[in-house]
């Protein structure tokens, strides 16, 4: 059965809730102040059934100090009710529900002229004139009008037939894309415990189902659902809806609170946002104003960043990030409503466009190209300004939540021309190539500038500029090419060979050093000894490179220590020797066994371990394989 719900607005006594009940049977003042006041003062609930469909009514506040409410009351609306006094005709309040209503994206609306058996026909004709023109500037400026009364009930079918027509009506408000209640009243039940009350938004909610508490973070489970006094299995959204949850106490849920789908709605406290300044609006809105910013059940005050301007005119709009001072609940395309702190007034209305926001500067134009490519609600064009805000590389979840689309939908729409590097990271095909193809290049040039340097450090491949996520995925992949090699953290171009660049002289003293190596065996090198250049410095480091010596480190002594490759070899056949295979030995046995120092040992036998050529076991070691000592080290 088809389902909407409406908002009932108009001026304080103007009739709103006497209608209500003439057309529901529902009364919706409750509470005994409004009762003994004669005006509501939190929203009301009603509903009406038909053949068609059933219609839910919040009856929302008509006083000015009650807007809050009124805001509250009409979170998940599809359309309104206005209601007029054809005594009083349209107020002042009425005209301020009418610009609340346009900003929070009620489209539809049906204008109830009440009281109509206080006026005659000639005096109705002039009313209705002029609530027409008053109403020009709104957005219900061509809303059709229904004369009728609470009392005599004259015109309330013909008032059911208009608002039956918003059952079939497509509502092309932005939704959250999984299940979003923003809470307005907590209570307890006897017997029952907590129950939450909302309009539900997105997707459907059912009895045991695991929903989160957001933003304080809590998991609760619906013990049960209603809606409309009769208890469901399943809420469907648009529906006015009361949930009985487990485990959660009243004192728990602040006011604000959203009951959504684990895993969304997760808090932030900045948001980016498009306002649209009212063209009444008194003053201009300034970078760094405080305003409060009215959305779904919450009212919170908020530090207005405006993007690339100073100040945004009466009746201009502009792009803005809020900020909170805690952390807030909203989706993507929700609106909200701006108000000035003091005086208090409507000066305009929000669209969320990213309700999880990272802090930005006012002059960050990258930022604002994302802002503009999300008006798109194209995956594509939302991605592709990502990447070049955040150094080519987008989060995929970024792009779902700003797109207001799914993560599988939105990587189908990625498909092909976005590849994944991992962890949620994207990046164009383009950027990928573009990126591998300067690693190659700034390699390259690093090797005609210092062509006996064996590696370059990754500081030449890190790009400024670029996400580190795109550049650690340009080197994976050209190393599983086999287009560039690795050791440590240093890179080199796969054909680079310094030992094929070395002059008769140079290879004299490259063979110099390495003898010198392998002359002291297992003892260490002083290498300020040795060492007397920056070419005996690149000469070194060929030796390192192509192996002939091994870097073996002390990690407790915070040292490395350069020994000679046949050395090495030489201490794991001496091992062998000395302790067979199954035998164990400690750290003192091989240092004796080896005639060398402690010094020397301990990152010999943890090199050895690395390699497979001994076996730790607790604070002994057993031989292993002595073919794998010729291997590095893992890393």
């Amino acid at each position: 059965m088809k389902t909407c719900c409406i908002v009932v607005i108009g001026h304080v006594d103007h009739g709103k809730t006497s209608l209500v009940h003439a057309l529901t049977g529902i009364e919706t003042d409750r509470l005994p102040e409004e009762k003994a006041r004669g005006m509501s003062i939190t929203p009301g609930f009603a509903h009406s059934t038909n053949p068609d469909g059933t219609i839910d009514f919040i009856d929302a506040p008509g006083h000015a100090d009650f807007i809050q409410a009124m805001i509250c009351g009409a979170t998940g609306a599809s359309g309104a009710l206005v209601v007029v006094s054809a005594v009083e005709g349209i107020g002042a309040q009425t005209l301020e529900h009418l610009c609340i209503a346009g900003l929070l994206g009620i489209k539809n609306g049906v204008v109830a002229v009440t009281k109509s058996d206080l006026l005659s026909p000639s005096q109705m004709a002039v009313r209705l004139i002029e609530i027409r023109a008053s109403m020009l500037r709104t957005p219900f400026a061509k809303a059709p009008l229904v004369v009728c009364s609470a009392l005599t009930r004259y015109g309330l079918a013909d008032l059911q037939m208009a608002l039956e027509v918003f059952l079939s009506d497509t509502n092309d408000t932005p939704r959250p894309l999984q299940s979003f209640l923003p809470i307005d009243r907590v209570f307890t039940y006897t017997g029952q415990g907590t129950i939450v009350t909302g309009t539900l938004l997105g997707k459907d909610l059912r009895v045991g189902e695991t929903v989160a508490l957001q933003p304080s973070g809590q998991n609760t489970t619906i013990r049960s659902l209603q809606s409309r006094g009769e208890k469901r299995d399943v809420i469907y959204a648009g529906e006015r809806m009361a949930a009985n949850l487990r485990g959660v106490g009243v004192a728990d849920i602040a006011r604000g609170e959203v009951l959504c789908t684990v895993g969304s709605g997760n808090p932030s406290a900045c948001l980016d946002a498009h306002i649209q300044l009212s063209p009444d609006a008194a003053l201009a809105l300034k970078h760094m104003d405080e305003v409060r910013v009215s959305f779904g059940t919450s009212s919170v005050v908020a530090s207005v960043r405006i993007f690339g301007g100073a100040r945004i005119s009466p009746a201009d709009s502009g792009y803005v990030q809020l900020r909170f001072k805690e952390p807030v609940v909203a989706f993507a395309g929700q609106r909200g409503v701006v108000r000035r702190l003091s005086p208090s007034e409507t000066i305009g209305g929000a669209v969320f466009i990213d309700p999880q926001a990272t802090l930005a500067k006012s002059g960050d134009k990258k930022r604002v190209a994302v802002l503009e490519a999300a008006q798109t609600q194209d995956a594509k064009v939302i991605a592709k300004a990502l990447c070049c805000s955040h150094g080519g590389v987008a989060r995929l979840s970024d792009v779902s939540r700003i797109s207001r689309t799914t993560l599988h939908a939105a990587d189908l729409q990625l498909s092909d021309s976005f590849q994944t590097l991992g962890d949620d990271k994207i990046s164009t095909t383009e950027n990928i190539v573009a990126c591998q193809t300067d690693v190659l290049n700034f390699l390259a040039a690093f090797h005609r500038a210092y062509p006996l340097c064996a590696m370059a450090p990754h500081k030449i491949i890190a790009q400024s500029g670029t996400s580190p996520a795109l550049v650690q995925h340009a080197i994976s992949t050209l190393l599983a090419r086999r287009q560039i090699r690795q050791k440590d953290n240093k890179f080199a171009v796969y054909q680079h060979d310094p030992m094929a660049l070395l002059s008769g002289a140079q290879g004299v003293r490259l063979t110099d050093i390495e003898n010198a190596f392998r002359k002291a065996g297992l003892a260490p090198l002083e290498l300020e000894n040795l060492i007397q250049n920056q070419l005996d410095m690149d000469l070194l480091e060929i030796l390192k490179d192509s192996g002939c010596l091994v870097s073996l480190k002390n990690i407790s002594l915070k040292q490395s220590l350069l020994i000679h490759a046949d050395s090495v070899a030489s201490a794991a056949t001496n091992l062998s020797a000395a302790f067979p295979a199954s035998q164990l030995f400690t750290t003192s046995e091989a240092r004796t066994a080896l005639a060398t120092s402690r010094r020397v040992i301990v990152p010999v036998l943890e090199h050895f371990d690395n390699c497979g050529v001994t076996i730790r076991k607790g604070s002994t070691r057993q031989m292993g394989n002595t073919n794998l000592v010729s291997l590095p080290p893992s890393t």
